[in-house]
């Protein structure tokens, strides 16, 4: 696809050195929003490039994925000569996106220090496990890690089992990713009345723990430490939690006292429109009760029977269902995109609530914009 002409980050220029996810996610979503996002890569490439699964023509799915809508280049950083190239970029640049480990990038010579004597508007941001400062700062980990330590695996699973892995890699996107954009895109706001760029660090452990903002609340006013699969949104109440049915899931969340009035009705058990946050053994009564008038018909009928009722529910979709949507499709969340070796690949939008919608190149291969990109380097 060609660059657009225009968009709201068009003429800022962005680059990414991080790899593997957080860092990619955070880049894709200012490439969505126009910017010119140069992917320097050393010369074995990022470690997402050999991520299975494949695409026809042997690119990683995860790494097409996450960097649609990017030039690349291969820089050997570890050479004065890439060193020199890189900082050449990064005179010409406005963001540089890093996902090293503490003290990386000052052993090559690439620190904050170097960055800003280089250019002192230009805006950084290190997205790392624990941060630059931390007391885990030179800790190896990854997503589960994250999310083990800011408390948010401890409500995945059941009493019964004990803590599960989390299905959804919250730490890399929502601890990391987002706070990161948002942080570039404040300090590019800044920038515009200060004419300095600013250093963010961000912490994907650190960043995990808001997440537990509406739990922190219950807790500190009165319910206690929930445990795995127990919390007030892991099933603690009979109006917030999934339930079977004889074939299939629903997820009821009818936390309102006129949703949950509406569900018992349509549920056919009136009787209930007082235990919406019933505890104990009326809470097991409760949910004995829902469950066994939910298992006499299947989870698409509910669906249907719920259909036009102000009841907040629906139906657990598999995610084949969910990237079929034609919702999706229509609104562009979901579209279709040419790779040079890959052919057709579908893509999920990283920001579907920016209406226009940017067209976005498709991922580079390995050092494909390398010598374009050192030429304006130059310039």
């Amino acid at each position: 696809m060609e660059r657009p002409l225009q968009g709201p980050l068009d003429g800022i220029r962005v680059i990414e050195t991080a790899a593997l996810l957080p860092g990619p996610w955070c880049c894709a979503i200012l490439a969505e929003l126009g910017a010119d996002v140069i992917k320097v890569e050393p010369p074995e490439g990022d470690p997402a490039r050999r991520f299975p699964p494949f695409l026809p023509g042997g690119e990683s799915a995860l790494f097409v994925a996450l960097n649609r809508g990017k030039r690349g280049a291969a820089i050997d950083l570890k050479t004065p000569g890439g060193r020199d190239a890189f900082l050449d970029l990064v005179r010409a640049a406005d963001v540089v996106v890093s996902s090293w480990r503490p003290g990386v990038a000052e052993r090559l010579g690439l620190g904050r220090d170097a960055i800003d004597a280089a250019n002192p508007r230009v805006v950084t941001c290190s997205i790392t496990g624990w941060g630059e400062t931390g007391p885990h700062r030179l800790r190896p980990g990854h997503d589960v890690n994250y999310q083990a330590w800011a408390g948010t695996a401890s409500l995945a699973g059941s009493p019964g089992s004990g803590p599960a892995t989390p299905g959804v890699l919250a730490a890399d996107l929502a601890g990391g990713t987002l706070p990161a954009a948002v942080a570039i895109l404040a300090a590019l706001i800044e920038r515009s009345s200060t004419g300095r760029g600013r250093h963010v660090d961000v912490a994907m452990a650190v960043g995990t723990v808001p997440l537990l903002q509406m739990t922190h609340a219950l807790i500190s006013g009165g319910l206690p430490p929930p445990g795995p699969g127990d919390g007030p949104f892991t099933s603690a109440f009979p109006c917030y939690r999934v339930y079977a049915t004889r074939e299939g899931h629903l997820a009821v969340g009818a936390l309102e006292p006129k949703f949950w009035r509406a569900f018992c009705e349509a549920a056919g058990l009136p009787e209930l429109e007082g235990d919406a946050l019933a505890q104990g053994d009326r809470r097991d009564e409760a949910v004995r009760r829902i469950e066994a008038r939910l298992a006499e018909a299947t989870a698409e009928e509910w669906e249907a029977r719920f259909d036009g009722k102000e009841t907040c529910v629906e139906r657990v979709r598999g995610l084949g269902e969910v990237f079929r949507d034609p919702w999706l499709a229509g609104i562009g969340a979901v579209f279709e995109g040419d790779h040079p070796t890959a052919g057709r690949v579908t893509h999920l939008r990283a920001l579907p609530a920016w209406p226009e919608r940017v067209a976005l190149r498709p991922a580079p291969t390995l050092g494909q914009h390398t010598a374009e990109v050192l030429a304006e380097g130059r310039t």
